[in-house]
């Protein structure tokens, strides 16, 4: 009659073969082992799950979710469960180690006044991740500005939100200390362009010319609305500056610009029209001899 292998049989097999004196080391030693290797599986098969449960609610026909907040709760809850697991795995190796369980549990309790009196601000980061995920502030894969720092969200997790910038640099802000944010993609940007034409150009002609470029933007898919010519926005030194405002898909509002940009110049070059260097005119007074 055949009868299973447990993992109990193979351990007593691998200790067989050890001195009695160290055995009880070694079991300590191959549970703490098997306890960690156990909690780094969990992690990894709970997010693998997460993840895909998320993916299928973003393509459910009735009441589904975006793809942006199901990577934002991904985010969340795997951060959740992995200090879950964290914990549990303490625990567990605490008491292979010989701690009672009822001390465990004193612990515990210390241990939770401790955080409740000392770590109020841990707190108050959590609250604040709860807060900007319900209210959907902002989603992984934002860009947003945070404390004057604008950048991509790459995570959000109960404690921290984390951005990177154009530069590439990584900023971690806590969720308690977030404030104002301002988010650059909520349904549409504003791609806006000023252009500056000599005094001596017509202010009128220059416009309409604008107007017409304007008009053939039709073939940049990622503009939304034929962008708008908005006049005169300044009288500076060398210069009349003329703005034009593009309604676009959000995350394109660069590209627009400098598409814009290269469409305006080049119409200007055909039309004659002048784009100035700044100048400045100098009066030179001499002093009349006494």
């Amino acid at each position: 009659m055949e009868t299973a292998v447990t993992s109990v049989d193979i351990m007593d097999w691998v200790l067989f073969f050890l001195p009695s004196a160290i055995r009880p080391i070694c079991t300590r030693l191959l549970q703490i082992i098997g306890t960690l290797v156990l909690c780094w599986i969990l992690i990894r098969v709970s997010s693998r799950v997460v993840k895909s449960f998320l993916q299928r609610q973003t393509k459910k026909p009735y009441m589904p979710i975006t793809e942006r907040k199901a990577n934002t709760l991904n985010s969340i809850i795997c951060s959740v469960l992995k200090y879950a697991v964290y914990f549990i795995g303490i625990f567990s190796i605490l008491n292979y180690l010989g701690v009672p369980s009822s001390s465990l549990v004193v612990v515990a309790s210390a241990a939770s006044v401790a955080i409740g009196l000392g770590a109020q601000g841990i707190a108050t980061d959590m609250l604040g991740g709860f807060f900007i995920l319900f209210e959907d502030n902002y989603a992984v894969g934002d860009i947003v500005t945070i404390q004057g720092v604008t950048g991509t969200v790459e995570s959000v997790t109960l404690r921290s939100t984390k951005l990177r910038d154009v530069q590439g640099c990584v900023h971690i802000i806590p969720n308690g200390s977030v404030g104002t944010v301002t988010n650059l993609c909520r349904d549409y940007i504003n791609a806006i362009v000023t252009v500056g034409i000599a005094y001596g150009e017509s202010i009128d002609h220059a416009i309409a010319v604008l107007t017409d470029e304007m008009q053939k933007t039709s073939d940049m898919e990622s503009v939304l609305e034929t962008p708008v010519v908005a006049g005169v926005t300044g009288l500076d030194d060398s210069a009349v500056t003329i703005k034009v405002v593009a309604k676009c898909k959000i995350k394109t509002s660069p590209a627009v610009e400098a598409e814009l940009r290269r469409r305006i110049k080049n119409r200007f070059d055909k039309e004659g029209i002048d784009i100035p260097f700044p100048q400045r005119t100098i009066h030179i007074v001499q002093e009349k001899e006494a």
